[in-house]
């Protein structure tokens, strides 16, 4: 059997915590650097984001990868046209899908998912919340 004793008397030594003599100088310091502004380094940490975003930007602008995807993108709405147009119901529809890239499909569909992702986004938080 284990010494009761010795947990016990090691269980209230750290339940005793000492108090240091600088603890209420490292309390104050604390308080200080707690009460600073955060205007720098939000400055900071938002312009180190904006370069690594335009770095990113010019690396997959520079890799063409964007003119790949287009041609993808070409090559799929053509299968989906031929795809969809044997089926007499789905012709219209398919056309409204592939109806070109307009700046008003692009926009309504842009929208479209923003307010999606806007659910979602409330959707976790309130599952967070409760």
């Amino acid at each position: 059997m284990a010494d009761r004793t010795f947990e016990m008397e090691l269980d209230r030594q750290f339940a005793d915590t000492p108090s240091l003599p600088d603890s209420e100088l490292f309390a104050l310091l604390v308080a200080q650097r707690l009460e600073r502004g955060w205007t720098a380094r939000q400055l900071l940490i938002g312009g180190l984001g904006l370069a690594g975003g335009l770095i990113g930007a010019g690396q997959l602008l520079g890799s063409g990868l964007l003119a790949r995807v287009n041609s993808l993108t070409a090559q799929s709405s053509a299968l989906f046209k031929t795809g969809l147009a044997q089926l007499p119901l789905a012709h219209s529809f398919a056309s409204f899908l592939t109806a070109g890239a307009t700046m008003d499909n692009q926009v309504l569909w842009m929208s479209a998912a923003l307010a999606v992702l806007a659910v979602g986004l409330f959707v976790t938080r309130a599952i967070r919340e409760i």
